[in-house]
C-alpha cells in the first residue's frame, strides 16, 4: 500500500505544435471555451477544457529547445503525461524517489492552483503528482 492516497485524475496532459489551431477544434467539437496560460518559467502555454468532468490541458512550447519541443520530436503530438490528485504530494514525491523514480523539479511548483512534480521516464507517459500546498 502506498505512503499517500490517489484521490483521482486532476488532468491528462498533451503536447502539441500549435495551440491555437487544436484549441479551435477542440472548442467547436465539444462546445466549450479553454482557459489559456502562460508559465514563462516552465517554456509553455496551455490551454485547459474540462469536458465530461474531465479536464484535457494542451501545451505548447513558447522556448525553442524546451523539454515541450523534445517532446514533439520524438512522439510527435499527444498525451504527455497523466496527472493524479495525491492527499499529500511531499508523501508521493518522497515514495517515488524511494523508489529509484527521479522527479523533474528539485522542489514541487505551483501549477493550475496546486502543488506538483513529475515522476519521470514511466514507459508510457509521465505521472504529474498534484496535492494542496502545506500549511506553514
Amino acid at each position: 500500500m502506498a505512503e499517500y492516497d490517489v484521490k483521482g485524475v486532476h488532468h491528462l496532459g498533451f503536447v502539441v505544435h500549435n495551440l491555437d489551431e487544436s484549441l479551435k477544434k477542440w472548442e467547436a467539437l465539444f462546445g466549450v471555451k479553454a482557459e489559456i496560460c502562460v508559465k514563462p518559467e516552465l517554456n509553455v502555454r496551455y490551454g485547459a477544457l474540462d469536458i465530461g468532468g474531465v479536464t484535457f490541458v494542451l501545451n505548447e512550447s513558447t522556448k525553442a529547445g524546451s523539454r515541450w519541443e523534445k517532446f514533439l520530436e520524438i512522439h510527435g503530438e499527444g498525451l504527455e503525461h497523466v496527472a493524479l490528485e495525491v492527499d499529500d504530494i511531499d508523501k508521493a514525491s518522497e515514495a517515488a524517489q524511494a523508489k529509484g523514480f527521479e522527479l523533474r523539479f528539485k522542489e514541487q511548483k505551483l501549477i493550475h492552483g496546486l502543488m506538483t512534480n513529475f515522476v519521470e521516464d514511466m514507459g508510457v507517459t509521465d505521472v504529474e503528482f498534484m496535492g494542496p500546498a502545506k500549511e506553514q
